[in-house]
């Protein structure tokens, strides 16, 4: 069974290629513009693992976490975000941090290891 992820960006170029390199890879994809979206998402659909911007209007990427850690405490949750000033946030949550710009391959491989449990979030 393909596994579920949720990309939660505000820029539609960031959320396509994200989609595209993923689902090359069998991952069953959607996407949503911010964490407002994101959490009407998560209420309806179950997903193996949530990749999200930092900088978003209505709700940002550390607002979604606090919600997403909350309500869904065993989501892993990867921070996809060139905001170097959020590893300290990130710090005691469920999420793992990626640096923007990124690379196909590598965010792939991250995306592999979270969701086969090599990189524990929590």
């Amino acid at each position: 069974m393909k596994k579920k992820i949720l990309i939660v960006d505000d820029e539609k170029a960031v959320r396509a290629a994200m989609v595209m390199a993923l689902s090359s890879f069998k991952y069953e994809i959607d996407v949503a513009e911010n964490g407002v979206q994101a959490i009407d998402c998560l209420d309806k659909i179950s997903y193996d693992l949530i990749i999200t911007d930092y900088s978003m209007p209505e709700m940002d990427g550390l607002e979604l976490i606090r919600v997403i850690c909350s309500k869904y405490p065993t989501l892993p949750v990867l921070m996809v975000t060139a905001a170097e000033f959020a590893l300290d946030i990130l710090k005691d949550k469920n999420v793992s941090y990626f640096p923007k710009p990124f690379k196909v391959l590598e965010l792939k491989n991250r995306v592999e290891d979270i969701l086969n449990g090599i990189i524990q979030t929590a």
